[in-house]
């Protein structure tokens, strides 16, 4: 089984990331399946490719030949955010919910480049960056 959990907004090095990029700007796509063709392809035959990234609408190079030749399923969901989130703020705000361990960083407004830069290049071991005012 392999995961696609990064969505429309998924970058890489090399020539398909330069023409994923000029097919949005030109809005022949709205977003860059850059994850989603690594998934297809590092998938072992009959497997299974879990879609759960953000996907807004159209995109190209889609390797529906792999899909088919290795036997693939493919799967997609979204989160119900409007249904669960509210929830779960709630539930946080009770703490019943932990989130501390969630952030790996935890930085100023004034150190937000950074905050970015390390969570864009994973340095550091950033996951997930937080920006909070008190800090």
């Amino acid at each position: 089984m392999c995961i696609e959990a990064v969505g429309m907004e998924a970058r890489s090095d090399g020539p398909m990331h330069l023409y994923d990029q000029a097919e949005q700007q030109l809005r022949l796509q709205t977003g860059r399946p850059t994850a989603v063709r690594r998934a297809i392809h590092a998938c072992l035959k009959a497997g299974t490719v879990s879609v759960l990234g953000v996907f807004a609408g159209a995109v190209d190079k889609f390797p529906l030949g792999a899909v088919i030749n290795k036997g693939l399923t493919v799967r997609n969901a979204q989160m119900h955010g409007q249904r669960y989130i509210p929830m779960l703020l709630d539930r946080s705000a009770a703490g019943e919910i932990e989130t501390a361990r969630l952030a790996t960083h935890t930085l100023s407004p004034d150190q937000a480049p950074m905050a970015y830069d390390l969570f864009k290049h994973k340095t550091d071991g950033c996951v997930r960056a937080v920006i909070r005012p008190e800090y």
